[in-house]
């Protein structure tokens, strides 16, 4: 049930689709910045994270609406 109050808090701010579009903007920003940034052996796994947070999102948007 606590979770579900730090969701709930967290979608009181934006909607999931607002915050899809936010997640997008940071990722790409992440993305194009690489070449400053330098090697990552952990690239991967930060997309996979990003995927999984995008899905997380648009599945909310489902059931809210």
């Amino acid at each position: 049930m606590a979770y579900g109050q730090e969701v709930r808090e967290l979608l009181s701010t934006s909607s999931p689709s607002v915050w899809a579009d936010e997640l997008w903007t940071i990722y790409t920003g992440y993305m194009l910045a690489q070449k400053e940034l330098g090697y990552n052996p952990h690239i991967g796994e930060t997309f996979c994270s990003f995927k999984e947070l995008l899905f997380f999102f648009n599945r909310l948007e489902g059931v809210i609406g």
